[in-house]
């Protein structure tokens, strides 16, 4: 079985194979060297595969070793390839030239070619280097190697703090009446506390005498069933000697037998997988007196997995205080810290943000005897602290690393490339992680199929408790998310040693080791203003994130285009640029491109960025005209713009310059006038679409009976749907669209400012796979809805903001799968509808700035919803003040 390893160099030869082809009319002059380079690496990487077909390649280091070697050659014939392609572009666009400009371009051709040489040279030597081991690799199939067993962690029992009522939980559990074996899960990221409350649970004084056998069992991810099984046994009996000829199958049924007589307590630390898991449940015996498993682990698939109410224990972080209280016990012990080290010592405490092991390994940096200077240094930044002056916390860190799947380390340490603290919006990071080629584009797979690659591995790093779900969207999904401050500089140093990226900050880089990713954060005006700026070609990403938007002054509009040519990621949504520099155009190479400007048209000459897969385009305009030929950029996915964008008309079908319909998946947001049928046309993949602007102009019927709206219905792929309302008189739009006309696999719709009748509002439920509906801003008018003659079959989300609405009936079938309710600054709303108490999957019903009348009605329906009783959330708590 081939391992990650040859996968991933299968990968990378794949994208320079498919590099070259894209870019074939322009290295039409190094062809040749090209295809034979991609010739040695696909023989490199079938020579590769027979040595990982030995079941010692998976750990082996050498085979690690050619991988990253192999990726740096890839990387720099890429490199390479585009540098010679921009170069015949700017060739191809001068027109007439003189003749040294000629005899300059074709030495730059006889360059290029001795630079694939050169690569070719690199790998032929990295194979002769590395051929020896990884010949014994291929001719030793078969031979094993020993399994390498972790010592369990050391856990100090003293100075416990914030753990009591987590404990309190877990035994509350564990005494549970039920006679039949329970497994109880605790899960958690590394260094919250997971081994510490649970030695705390299994030393209780109260489970001592309620268990006749008690057992602890260290698993890890490196575990070996055989060994864990024999010493299970030894707690038995000391003659295990009988034992060590037994297959597994075997030592298990002996287990049982020992287990079988008495109620059990068995504690499984450091659980890693599912299939880990059934390897070793097979050992506990369902004997019917109340035994119990406690399993601790850091995945979420696991622990939903191991729970016998699939109920994990999802382990808190500390309170502010609670982190202080344990700085201060692990440094002074039995004594106070002195008052003037107070204020540094909580403000360390703070930064620890609530993860007990950083707690204590940055105790074990600071000591009573510290001077004040030396509290300020750490309390200015203690996460370098944490992860150098001690290992503890960096090799729990690195283990979870290192278990990583190969192609998704590198989405994993990406995450630093952000600032510390910063909240990260899920979409983009899928998208930059794609423009990055992080995410493998296997041979006939769709941008589609990447997004849900990505996605997969967004869902991955938060299952393995190493990304943190900030909110999530109406239909469940992951709308931001951000990495522990303690996990940001591993991932940050890790970073810099692979090369991946660079902060920036005041310190220079050394000419010779200029990133491939360049991040500035903060003194980026500093940065574009100075002579000292790195300027390579090596440079693929620019990323800023300011704390605050910043405009960029005249004099330094190009900095970034002219020292980083070959750039395939600018997000630089944080700068304002009023106008965008000529040299902008001439970034051929980019993928993903976020800025904020105040242009209000797009020009011609953005097409030359044809490369482009994701644009978030900002502007201060309420408007902004495309002139650039968007359908003719072949590779663009999604646009995102903070207005109203008004499309160009596509080439006239059958005409030499129509090039078919595009692959695009968002256009958000558009005009109305944008929604023609020619335009829609050509989008018909389309799964997301904004509309700004007069909506009047959208739903109005023209010639022949039809309108704008009318050319949406044929959008079968569209899942999500904005109409957005700018005109500047709120008056009622005449017509709300028939049933018919809306998409028929639209699952999310927000109307703002529309203001359509409330009589209008039962058309909706006519939308089958509609799940998500938010009414925003006066989406719908008047003081009466009744919708108790319409079911909206599967919608689980409802919002209402700024309604006039008085009266509101409906009847239980109405809102039959209604899962969260949400009512934002309905004054005037009398009560909330007595059915909902009838619907038994509501989870969630939130009231903002209501009435008291509206309030009253939601808690006596929250009582009335018996054993399914929801949420009920009411903000301000007190509507006395409010005008009922």
């Amino acid at each position: 079985m081939a391992t990650a390893a040859d996968a991933l160099v299968g990968e990378l030869v794949r994208r320079l194979a498919t590099l070259v082809d894209e870019n074939g009319s322009y290295i039409i002059w190094i062809k040749d060297q090209t295809d034979d380079l991609v010739a040695d690496l696909e023989s490199f990487n079938a020579y590769l595969m027979q040595a990982s077909m030995n079941q010692r390649a998976r750990d082996n280091f050498v085979l690690q070793d050619v991988v990253d070697k192999i990726r740096n050659v890839v990387t720099d014939a890429e490199d390479a390839i585009l540098k010679y392609t921009v170069e015949t572009k700017k060739y191809n666009n001068r027109g007439l030239m003189k003749y040294l400009q000629i005899l300059a371009y074709y030495a730059k051709v006889n360059e290029s070619a001795r630079e694939i040489q050169s690569i070719r040279e690199r790998v032929r030597k990295i194979r002769q280097d590395h051929s020896p081991v990884l010949q014994a690799l291929i001719d030793e199939p078969n031979r094993g190697q020993p399994i390498l067993q972790r010592m369990a962690p050391v856990v100090e029992e003293e100075d416990v703090v914030g753990f009591d009522n987590e404990a309190k939980i877990i035994k509350d559990r564990l005494k549970k009446g039920v006679k039949d074996l329970t497994f109880i899960s605790i899960k958690g990221m590394a260094g919250l506390g997971k081994t510490t409350l649970t030695k705390m649970v299994f030393k209780d004084r109260d489970l001592q005498y309620d268990f006749f056998t008690r057992l602890w069992v260290y698993v890890s991810r490196t575990f070996n069933r055989k060994q864990i099984f024999l010493d299970i046994l030894s707690n038995f009996t000391k003659k295990t000697n009988k034992f060590h000829d037994m297959s597994e199958e075997n030592l298990a049924k002996n287990i049982q037998e020992f287990l079988e007589g008495g109620k059990y307590f068995i504690v499984m630390d450091d659980v890693w997988s599912v299939k880990d898991w059934e390897c070793l449940k097979i050992a506990f015996p369902n004997n019917m007196k109340g035994s119990r498993v406690l399993v601790t682990t850091r995945h979420e698939k696991v622990a939903l997995h191991v729970d016998s109410e699939g109920n994990p224990h999802q382990l808190k972080f500390l309170i502010n205080n609670e982190s202080w209280e344990l700085l201060e016990k692990k440094v002074f012990r039995k004594e106070k810290c002195p008052p003037f080290l107070e204020a540094r010592g909580r403000q360390i405490a703070t930064k620890c943000q609530g993860l007990p092991l950083a707690v204590v390994v940055i105790a074990g940096v600071l000591n009573k005897n510290s001077t004040p200077s030396h509290w300020k240094r750490v309390a200015e930044n203690p996460f370098p602290e944490i992860n150098q002056e001690n290992q503890s916390y960096n090799e729990l860190v690195k283990l979870s690393y290192d278990q990583l799947p190969y192609y998704s380390k590198d989405c994993f340490l990406y995450l630093a490339a952000f600032p510390i603290g910063h909240e990260i919006a899920a979409w983009k990071l899928i998208r930059l992680w794609i423009a990055e080629g992080f995410i493998p584009r296997m041979e006939g797979a769709y941008t589609l199929d990447l997004e849900r690659t990505a996605e997969k591995y967004l869902e991955d790093l938060i299952d393995r408790n190493l990304l943190m779900v900030l909110k999530r969207r109406a239909d469940g999904q992951i709308k931001t998310c951000r990495i522990h401050d303690t996990l940001h500089e591993f991932c940050k140093k890790e970073a810099a040693i692979k090369d991946l990226f660079h902060e920036m900050d005041r310190a220079k880089l050394e000419a010779n080791k200029i990133p491939r990713r360049l991040c500035v954060h903060s003194s980026i005006l500093e940065f574009l203003k100075s002579n000292d700026r790195p300027s390579s070609e090596r440079v693929r990403s620019f990323l800023c994130f300011c704390s605050k938007e910043t405009e960029i002054p005249p004099e330094c509009l190009s900095a970034i285009p002219k020292s980083f040519p070959l750039l395939r990621v600018m997000d630089v949504e944080y700068l304002k640029f009023k106008v965008l520099p000529k040299e902008f155009y001439l970034l051929y190479n980019l993928r993903f491109l976020a800025v904020s400007t105040e242009l209000k048209i797009l020009p011609q000459n953005f097409k030359e960025l044809w490369n482009m897969e994701t644009l978030v385009f900002n502007t201060t305009q309420n408007s902004l005209e495309v002139k650039a030929e968007i359908w003719s950029m072949r590779k663009l996915r999604h646009v995102h713009s903070n207005t109203s964008l008004q499309l160009p008309p596509p080439p006239i079908t059958g005409m030499a310059n129509d090039l078919g319909s595009t692959d695009i998946k968002t256009l958000c947001t558009i005009s109305p006038s944008s929604c023609t049928r020619e335009i829609l046309d050509k989008t018909p993949d389309l799964q997301k679409l904004g509309i700004r602007g007069n909506l009047a102009e959208l739903l109005e019927t023209r010639q022949g009976g039809i309108s704008l709206f009318d050319n949406i219905q044929k959008l079968d792929c569209l899942e999500n749907l904005k109409l957005i309302n700018n005109a500047l008189h709120g008056n009622k739009l005449r017509s709300f669209p028939r049933p018919e006309k809306f998409p028929r696999r639209l699952r999310k719709m927000t109307l703002s400012n529309t203001p359509f009748d409330w009589k209008d509002f039962g058309i909706l439920a006519s939308l089958e796979e509609l799940e998500v509906l938010k009414l925003e801003e006066d989406a719908f008018r008047g003081e009466f809805c009744d919708v108790r003659s319409f079911v909206f079959k599967q919608l689980q989300y409802l919002r209402i903001e700024r309604a006039n609405l008085v009266s509101w009936t409906a009847s239980k079938e109405s809102f039959r799968a209604l899962k969260y309710l949400i009512l934002r600054n309905c004054s005037k709303l009398d009560a909330v509808p007595a059915a909902f108490a009838e619907i038994q999957s509501l989870k969630l019903m939130e009231l903002y700035c209501s009435n008291k009348r509206a309030t009253e009605s939601a808690r006596e329906i929250q009582q009335l919803n018996g054993e399914a009783t929801f949420q009920l959330s009411i903000y301000p708590p007190d509507l006395d003040v409010i005008s009922s």
